[in-house]
């Protein structure tokens, strides 16, 4: 189920495409839920998204257009995050692309598995994620995708960011790509 009703287009007012509304009901964790939920729950919530790519050492300007929109809440009782993906906004275009992703902590390995199933393809990418060098970092275990690595960063109570990573010549990882989250205040 979507976090919001997706209207059939957007309006646009002062020149600035709106985006659809949140969705404001986003869930709580369970009592007994593991206290690693806690590292993903600033996707809780309705966030625009603006993209970035990384040029000559330096993040270019966000994106022309229409922003993105990441929403996540607590799902299986408060046990798991799910978190939607759409680009453009669902506002802005109804028809947009999206995918969903389930986040659950793995006592066993200490690490999250997620899944993610996107509109675009038919197949679901295995994800893991866990804290290293201080940063919570995903990376994909299939299909196999030895080259991509995220990192995840709290910029503030309504604000984060996902910078995606890639090898350089010399097999360090460097920042490519990030995406800079707005939380979308709910009325």
């Amino acid at each position: 189920m979507a976090l919001f009703a997706v209207p059939a287009l957007a309006a646009e007012e002062g020149g600035k495409v709106q985006v659809a509304p949140p969705g404001c009901s986003y869930g709580s964790p369970h009592p007994d839920a593991p206290p690693e939920l806690a590292q993903f729950d600033f996707l809780i919530g309705d966030f625009t998204i603006a993209a970035h790519a990384r040029r000559n050492g330096v993040w270019s300007p966000p994106r022309p257009g229409p922003t993105a929109r990441w929403n996540g809440r607590y799902i299986l009782g408060g046990m798991a995050i799910m978190d939607e993906w759409y680009d453009p906004d669902p506002g802005f275009d109804p028809s947009s692309p999206r995918g969903v992703n389930v986040r659950r902590w793995n006592d066993g390995s200490a690490e999250w598995d997620m899944m993610w199933v996107h509109t675009a393809g038919f197949q679901v990418q295995d994800l893991r994620a866990r804290i290293l060098d201080g940063k919570l970092t995903m990376w994909q275990v299939y299909p196999e995708r030895p080259n991509f690595r995220a990192y995840f960063e709290r910029l503030g109570p309504d604000s984060w960011q996902r910078i995606a990573l890639a090898p350089d010549e010399a097999g360090k990882w460097q920042p490519t790509f990030k995406l800079v989250a707005t939380r979308i205040p709910c009325n």
